[in-house]
């Protein structure tokens, strides 16, 4: 009797854990997409004001960026 109910229960465990996991990761996901989506918008814009800044990480126009959408 135990073992016929022993992997319906544990299946339903699994399920309901990934379940939990899978909401408790939902808040880090949307702040990461704002993040880089802020990032995005940062560098287009300090681009269009300073060409020479250039974009990739540790340039003036990403490091900016990054400043500005960390809040300091």
């Amino acid at each position: 009797m135990v073992r016929a109910h022993t992997y319906p229960t544990l299946a339903a465990l699994s399920c309901l854990s990934l379940l939990g996991i899978t909401l408790l990761l939902i808040p880090q996901a949307v702040k990461t997409h704002r993040y880089n989506r802020c990032i995005d918008v940062q560098i287009a814009m300090r681009v269009a004001v300073n060409p020479n800044g250039l974009t990739t990480p540790g340039k003036l126009n990403y490091l900016k960026a990054v400043e500005h959408c960390e809040g300091r």
